[in-house]
């Protein structure tokens, strides 16, 4: 099954309702990649801060962290595009409703 159709916006419902929650997916995936972000950040630096009490497991999980934030960085720009998909999507359902197809 493909998506990013006219076919998808049935799922959500062709009416302002459906817009709505197209608009509230695109607020949450933004948010949610906005707090992975932020939770590696926090993460990281909260192992730096226990430093020595960690001893010779520091760097090696600093770098594992790091991977993983290098890795959310590079999915950000995907999760990004997907959202303004799903904005258009929202968009096209207003549309629809405001010309009378709904």
């Amino acid at each position: 099954m493909q998506h990013g159709g006219f076919f998808d916006l049935a799922v959500y419902g062709i009416s302002k309702e459906g817009a709505d929650a197209l608009k509230q997916l695109a607020t949450d995936m933004s948010a949610l990649n906005n707090d992975i972000q932020e939770c590696g950040k926090k993460l990281t630096t909260k192992i730096s801060g226990l430093g020595e009490g960690l001893g010779i497991y520091e760097e090696q999980i600093l770098e594992l962290v790091a991977g993983v934030n290098q890795t959310q960085e590079k999915g950000r720009e995907s999760v990004e595009l997907l959202t303004n998909k799903v904005k258009k999507m929202a968009a096209d359902v207003e549309a629809m409703v405001s010309a009378g197809l709904a």
